[in-house]
């Protein structure tokens, strides 16, 4: 947490007013710096992180992106606190507004939401980074196939969260094995960048409802099967239930649609799989809305009968 006291120092120093404040994210306060950049504070502990997510940035190849992307200029660092200075991206957040949605409108934001997944999937990475997890600043599983990415990381998960799960979820060692099962296998798709964490919260939409930048790279940017990234963009697109299961539904019936009724198996496994990998993201113990949100995936038996199709 960033004091008050840090917080005042940084922001007269670089003579920001607090009117300036963008907003808050779980890393960092963004605060508008001028016309073309913003400036985030950070917990000091970030900087090593920052650092491999400025060189990230470098690497992306988007020139054939109809979006713009993240890129910071500058790391500094000051008593008790890490600010950057990054590019300004124009757009509003629009999570909150999805509810108030009309039918058509909602649909071509479904539309321009999924063209956009799919597009960042042929971004390229002019620089060669290490392993599957691409913004790791620690020791992490060295595996260079996919699934077998996948069956280290949810093996040392489940050390973390079975007591929980167990508690919880019905069936879960015959769920559990079941996963294992299916990402026990070599891996035979294609590689390409995952986002890692694609919902409305971490895209700036215009003026005309078009998503005009895509932010928030990191704990989960892999490179792997993009499937991933589709996944998460339908279960993660509506985390607060208030659109309903009508609506979400026929996004995924886009998906199914644009890139064939064969994924839609995959895409359940995968859902399935990050419900158990996040449970405990931000709650050690597995006390909180986003455990409790894990844990109705994981009992929600069409999930599992997906995974049979």
């Amino acid at each position: 947490m960033i004091t008050q006291n840090v917080r005042g120092y940084i922001l007269n120093k670089y003579n920001i007013s607090e009117a300036n404040f963008l907003g808050k994210g779980q890393e960092a306060e963004v605060y508008s710096y001028d016309q073309k950049r913003v400036l985030k504070l950070y917990k000091p502990t970030a900087y090593s992180k920052l650092e491999i997510l400025k060189q990230f940035y470098e690497s992306m190849n988007s020139s054939d992106a109809n979006f713009e992307l993240p890129k910071i200029h500058e790391i500094i660092k000051e008593k008790d606190v890490v600010l950057t200075i990054e590019k300004r991206i124009e757009g509003k957040n629009i999570q909150k507004d999805l509810s108030n949605y009309d039918e058509q409108v909602l649909d071509s934001f479904f539309e321009n939401y999924l063209s956009t997944i799919l597009s960042i999937q042929k971004i390229e990475l002019e620089e060669q980074f290490k392993g599957i997890k691409l913004l790791s600043d620690y020791d992490e599983i060295c595996s260079k196939d996919w699934n077998d990415f996948l069956k280290q990381s949810l093996l040392r998960k489940n050390t973390e969260v079975d007591r929980y799960l167990k508690r919880d979820v019905l069936d879960y060692d015959v769920k559990l094995k079941r996963l294992m099962d299916a990402i026990s296998v070599g891996y035979e798709g294609e590689y390409a960048l995952v986002h890692g964490d694609y919902y409305p919260s971490n895209l700036l939409v215009n003026s005309d409802g078009q998503i005009n930048g895509v932010i928030d790279f990191g704990l989960m940017t892999l490179y792997g099967d993009p499937l991933f990234d589709v996944a998460l963009s339908w279960i993660l697109f509506d985390l607060y239930d208030e659109l309903g299961e009508t609506k979400l539904e026929k996004y995924l019936n886009k998906v199914v649609n644009r890139l064939g009724e064969e994924v839609r198996s995959t895409i359940h496994l995968y859902i399935l799989f990050y419900s158990i990998y996040s449970a405990n993201f931000f709650s050690e113990t597995c006390s909180d809305g986003h455990y409790q949100w894990s844990v109705r995936n994981l009992n929600n038996e069409k999930f599992w009968a997906a995974l049979e199709n």
